[in-house]
């Protein structure tokens, strides 16, 4: 029996050094990496969230085609990284939506208690706060027509804004070039996607 046990501590002890040996040589620009796939996999779904929450409410057909292209847009952005994820790294990310998740059921998932959103196998999580978005949506749920139309483009364009300084920051350490393109992309996708939102929301105020 002690035998037995001593066995089964060896191992475990092994497989624990493999996984911090695993960790540690990994270097610098692919940690980078790492926290910005998966940062950036939980931003987008937190932006899929609200486009969601935005194509639920009747009274804002005003913005409904801007939802949309959220959407559109971002989903299969997010299934890109998390395969760039599992294929260069092994690591199976899966983010969690704030619409189809309660404050009770997230306390009990793996990750939640270092204050990320998603769920990963590697320990770089990333720094989106859920009590903070669903806050956000709690907002919005006070809200009606024109006054939440309004509130979401400008919770939006705050959104698009974060995206792009994580994708500026990431460009110096890119070690795939197939993540540089996409933060490139985020840059002049969600700059061009923010002008369109602020000139949109000049025109609700005039109305």
């Amino acid at each position: 029996m002690i035998k037995k046990l001593l066995f089964m501590l060896t191992m475990l002890s092994l497989f624990v050094m493999t996984g911090m040996a695993t960790a540690q040589s990994l270097t610098r620009n692919e940690r980078a990496e790492i926290r910005f796939l998966e940062g950036m996999i939980d931003h987008h779904q937190m932006a899929l969230d609200m486009a969601e929450h935005c194509l639920q409410q009747p009274e804002s057909e005003v913005i409904h085609a801007i939802c949309q292209s959220v959407i559109d847009a971002q989903t299969p952005e997010i299934e890109q990284m998390q395969a760039w994820l599992l294929e260069w790294y092994n690591i199976e990310y899966t983010p969690v939506s704030m619409l189809a998740t309660s404050e009770d059921e997230m306390e009990g998932m793996p990750g939640m208690d270092h204050g990320s959103m998603g769920h990963s196998t590697s320990d770089e999580g990333p720094f989106i706060d859920p009590p903070m978005t669903m806050g956000m949506m709690a907002g919005l749920n006070r809200l009606t027509g024109t006054e939440y139309a309004i509130a979401w483009l400008e919770s939006m364009i705050d959104h698009h804004d974060d995206a792009i300084h994580m994708s500026e920051r990431v460009l110096p350490r890119v070690v795939h070039p197939e993540v540089g393109e996409l933060a490139q992309r985020i840059i002049e996708d969600q700059s061009a996607e923010i002008e369109q939102m602020e000139q949109l929301i000049t025109e609700l105020e005039a109305e």
